[in-house]
């Protein structure tokens, strides 16, 4: 229950702006980020896409992955601006229906198999490199390995961004 106390005489109440005007989904994206449900998809081996709407992504938004099977792979562009070195930094999703994956770039393997299970569901960076890269698109990938044993059915894979932080 609400009460309005008011004094008379008033002026007359401004109009009030539509849902759209008042309630912004367009959040702020992280800065310097490329953003995961942004990438371009260069192929699919396997399983579902879909972009996810939640307030805690940056943008609110990320990139699903729903591998069918182990060995299934998604591959993005990953856009380079400017030549350089790099860290690579992914914002993932972390959760107890999440797999495990085997990232490379350019067909290089990228370290140890990335495990996005947690029994708590949130995000996760994990630095990667560093590596030299050329200014012009590159090919992440990224390869279904399999599941944490104390996971869910599930094996998905969530990106909210990948940042390219400058590396010596």
């Amino acid at each position: 229950m609400a009460y309005w106390y008011q004094t008379e005489p008033h002026a007359p109440f401004p109009k009030l702006p539509s849902a759209a005007e008042r309630i912004s989904w367009d959040a702020p994206a992280e800065k310097d980020a490329i953003e995961g449900e942004g990438m371009k998809i260069l192929s699919k081996g396997g399983g579902e896409t879909a972009i996810q709407t939640e307030g805690r992504w940056s943008h609110w938004k990320q990139l699903l992955w729903r591998p069918a099977k182990v060995g299934d792979k998604l591959e993005l562009a990953l856009p380079v601006a400017k030549s350089g070195r790099y860290k690579l930094v992914l914002h993932n999703t972390v959760a107890e229906d999440y797999g495990v994956f085997q990232l490379h770039l350019d067909g290089e393997k990228l370290g140890e198999p990335l495990d996005l299970y947690s029994a708590a569901n949130r995000l996760k960076a994990t630095a990667l490199g560093p590596r030299t890269l050329a200014a012009g698109e590159h090919r992440l990938t990224v390869e279904a390995v399999g599941a944490n044993p104390a996971a869910k059915p599930g094996r998905l894979f969530g990106l909210d961004y990948v940042k390219l932080e400058p590396a010596p």
